[in-house]
């Protein structure tokens, strides 16, 4: 059995914090080239790898200020609002002040390191100090006691078992990615290039709202808090942060009883139910794999018997950009009603139409569901694996890869 040992994350690697150049000098930022990372990147984001965020600097923004460029492999990790985000950098990065990177050492694998901070995580942030938020400082980051194995096999090993799971997960997300893709693509050559009507739109489609594609539209609501009983069951209760990065949303964070459920039992939605985010973070579109509830930022649609809930869902997507715009009024805070939502304007094809069209890309989305369903089993997996094996508990010369 391997020999583990204690040791100051500073005795592993580098740690490097962030800054953030002047947003009132355009220069800092017009055609920057330099990837600069911040917690919001990592908020939605599902892979071990980073290339870039959301926005660059260039050399005189870097010059300007106290954040430093990362070299490739270095891992990131989130050190406030919140604590625990964790990315390796793809290629040379650096962050804002939202952040203790670790540079690792030549005796410390990148990944592994990555491994063995997620796995500190709740440690990690239980020493964070603050009043408006809690915050990791870089001393604070440094001193933090740590257990690794003594030598790097063991290393590479541990990395072997939980890296080939992850590369499954990816992999599997990737394909979702191709497939979605080629759903897009077959609604934009059948509903907007019309490509297999001759390139015109048929006489029997008409223009209609959402409401005319609706069974029902639900704005879902939030059983009480107060009441322990209602949560905790087998029925996903979705939420907005559920919903990014997937096609159906599988995966939530809070569940809810039968009882919860039965307490607001007009909110539940029916399979293949359209969800929208319509507050905040509008325009995003999930379909539900079973039965579930949502909270009040989701409107869902219903479709009705004779209306594709795939071209329902491709038809939001299309819609995104529209809906964020429809619901900011004015105001920083995306808020679009049920009663708006349902008045947004849509082409309706026939029934006919409808049909063929379920039959074509209804077995791309049951390949995709099947690929997010095996996703869920290998992320409770490594979930369960990456405990036992950071902490030695597991001899990882013991399973047969």
């Amino acid at each position: 059995m391997a020999e583990w040992i204690e040791c100051k994350i500073s005795d592993i690697g580098t740690v490097v914090g962030g800054a953030t150049p002047s947003t009132k000098k355009p220069e800092n930022y017009e055609n920057g080239t330099i990837a600069w990372i911040t917690p919001k990147d990592l908020s939605t984001f599902s892979r071990r790898y980073i290339q870039h965020g959301e926005r660059k600097i260039t050399e005189a923004g870097l010059r300007s200020c106290s954040t430093q460029l990362l070299p490739k492999n270095t891992v990131l990790f989130s050190s406030r609002a919140p604590i625990g985000y964790v990315a390796i950098a793809a290629n040379d990065v650096c962050t804002n002040q939202g952040f203790k990177s670790v540079i690792p050492n030549e005796n410390t694998n990148p990944l592994f390191l990555y491994y063995l901070l997620k796995y500190n995580k709740d440690k990690i942030e239980g020493m964070g100090s603050g009043t408006t938020f809690k915050e990791v400082s870089g001393n604070t980051m440094k001193n933090i006691v740590v257990s690794v194995p003594k030598d790097m096999e063991t290393q590479k090993q541990i990395i072997a078992v939980l890296g080939s799971i992850d590369d499954k997960i990816e992999l599997n997300n990737e394909i979702n990615n191709n497939l979605e893709q080629q759903a897009k693509t077959l609604f934009k050559s059948w509903f907007v290039d019309c490509e297999p009507f001759n390139s015109k739109q048929p006489d029997d489609w008409i223009l209609g709202t959402i409401d005319d594609l609706a069974k029902d539209i639900v704005c879902g609501k939030t059983p009480s808090t107060k009441k322990e009983e209602y949560y905790g069951g087998y029925i996903p209760f979705i939420t907005i942060p559920d919903m990014h990065n997937c096609v159906y949303s599988l995966n939530t964070a809070r569940s809810l009883s039968t009882l919860g459920a039965e307490s607001q039992s007009k909110k539940t939605l029916p399979v293949n139910s359209v969800c929208v985010s319509c507050i905040g973070t509008a325009g995003l579109v999930t379909l539900v794999p079973v039965p579930s509830q949502t909270n009040q930022q989701i409107n869902s649609i219903i479709p009705k018997n004779t209306v594709s809930p795939y071209y329902v869902y491709l038809l939001m997507k299309t819609l995104s950009e529209i809906i964020n715009k429809l619901g900011q009024s004015g105001s920083t805070i995306v808020n679009l009603n049920k009663a708006q939502f349902g008045k947004i304007e849509v082409v309706i094809p026939s029934t006919k139409v409808m049909l063929e069209f379920t039959e074509l890309v209804k077995p791309i989305f049951e390949l995709i569901l099947l690929n997010q369903k095996e996703n869920n089993r290998l992320s409770n997996l490594r979930d369960t694996l990456l405990p036992k094996l950071m902490s030695g508990e597991l001899d990882v010369s013991n399973i047969d890869l």
